[in-house]
């Protein structure tokens, strides 16, 4: 609507006033702060002239008038009042519980003589409990010995045979002495046995890298006690085997017991190093009896409990080692005791020693040179095909011309060359079951004895399985 519509309310021109005196009044005029008395027709402050003034266009307000949208070309959408909705329905007063209700002031009774109920419907046992909480007081608890016993008869509660619902129904429940908790506490948990033990982490890998100049000092000087004491005699290079051999055993209990295992290691030892003598002095028959009797007492050492871990287990392992280091390397004592006058037992271990050292070293050379194919991964990932390879040509070779060439009691060429060819099989395998052993045990070297080599269970693995091929070749051939 326009401000200069004559229908409108004038405006209400009150403002404040403050009375002041004539001499204040007559400064003001001096001044010119006073404005002279307007006529009876001129518009004063506030008023509204009757229509606005030529010119000037009046302030639109909102909403625009209809003729304003129409010239502007907007169509304005006719306004429509909301629909009607239907009045809710009442809503139902909510349904309160029965303790709502006011109280009646009724008090239940018992009529135990009720002419009008039946006899049938008469409970003695009922009235009886109900009459005694009426004759009796409140219990009133106002010492510590008040609590002392209880108001209820448990054993009563207990002897109740009746069915029970709910909470109170106890059927599917242990009894009180099948709770965990109130069971002894064992001294040591129970083992469980599945037949397989956890498999160790794998050995570090270091590339296979060795040191090759303190490798060959100490294969040198091996090499040189080795001829020292053969040329004592036969006797004297027993007592070198005998201790080699109860060396690699100890690392090979050693290992086994890094590897979880308790062996009866004082009684392995013994085992080998009698095996190795009593081979010496008796021969072949003195094989079987020494192994038969570190089975049996093998079998005694868990019995008696001098160790109760796991005896089957541990008495298998200790068997292990005497067999694997005790029986295999006592044929080099089986060697050593042929008689001069029907062959040369010390010629018979130079032979097997010198294709076994050709073919560790053939191997080693052309493995690194040209090794590409592995020959076992799983087992042990730096021995190829071509080192294997590599290895059987050298230990035939050498052994052909080292032992039949260039002579050596009591090889000739032909017996050279399939000393060299039985070398070639047995000496990989050796190897190559010594490290299974390793890698199932989780250790890279049996022992640190040898520098440059590990342990003397690793320099002497491929001559374990050579010694017994090598004696049986021997006894083919009629060395001795």
């Amino acid at each position: 609507m326009s401000r200069w519509d004559d229908d409108e309310d004038p405006k209400d021109t009150t403002e404040g006033v403050r009375i002041i005196g004539a001499d204040e009044a007559a400064e003001a005029v001096e001044r010119g702060d006073v404005a002279p008395r307007r006529g009876e027709g001129e518009l004063r402050f506030g008023d509204r002239p009757a229509s606005p003034p030529e010119g000037v266009r009046p302030a639109v307000r909102f909403p625009l008038p209809a003729e304003d949208d129409a010239a502007a070309g907007v169509d304005r959408p006719e306004p429509r009042s909301a629909p009607e909705r239907p009045a809710p329905a009442p809503a139902a007063p909510p349904v309160l519980p029965h303790w709502t209700e006011p109280p009646t002031g009724e008090v239940a009774k018992i009529f135990p003589e009720d002419p009008g109920a039946p006899d049938d419907d008469v409970d003695d046992a009922d009235l009886e409990a109900w009459s005694s909480f009426a004759t009796s007081g409140p219990r009133w608890r106002d010492s510590a010995g008040d609590w002392a016993e209880p108001d209820y008869d448990a054993d009563a509660i207990r002897a109740d045979d009746s069915t029970r619902l709910g909470a109170l129904d106890d059927r599917d429940r242990p009894a009180p002495g099948d709770y965990f908790f109130e069971a002894p506490v064992a001294e040591e948990p129970p083992v469980i046995r599945t037949g397989v033990r956890p498999t160790p982490p794998a050995p570090a890998d270091d590339g296979g890298e060795r040191d090759m100049p303190v490798a060959i000092g100490i294969g040198a000087a091996l090499a040189a006690l080795f001829l020292l004491l053969l040329s004592v005699g036969p006797g004297a290079v027993m007592f070198l085997v005998a201790g080699v051999l109860v060396l690699a055993a100890a690392e090979l209990y050693a290992g086994l017991q890094r590897g979880g295992y308790q062996p009866a290691t004082l009684l392995g030892l013994v085992a080998v190093g009698a095996m190795s003598g009593a081979a010496y002095w008796k021969g072949e028959t003195a094989l079987p009896l020494v192994l038969a009797l570190a089975a049996v007492f093998s079998l005694l050492w868990f019995l008696v409990g001098v160790t109760r871990q796991n005896p089957t287990m541990n008495a298998a392992v200790t068997l292990l080692g005497i067999a694997y280091v005790g029986l295999l390397g006592a044929y080099a004592a089986l060697i050593l005791r042929v008689p001069d006058g029907r062959g040369d037992g010390r010629g018979i271990l130079i032979g097997v020693i010198v294709a076994v050292v050709a073919n560790d070293v053939g191997a080693f050379v052309i493995g690194r040179q040209a090794g590409r194919a592995p020959l076992a991964p799983t087992i042990s990932p730096h021995k190829t095909v071509e080192g294997t390879i590599g290895g059987a040509l050298a230990g035939i070779l050498v052994s052909f011309l080292v032992l039949g060439i260039i002579g050596v009691t009591p090889w000739d060429g032909g017996s050279a060359l399939a000393l060299g060819l039985v070398v070639a099989v047995m000496a990989p395998l050796g190897d190559l079951a010594e490290s299974m052993i390793k890698r199932d045990l989780g250790v890279k070297d049996m022992g640190t004895v040898l520098p440059g080599h590990g342990g003397i269970l690793d320099r002497f693995d491929a001559l374990l399985f050579c010694l017994p091929a090598t004696y049986y070749l021997a006894r083919v051939l009629d060395l001795f």
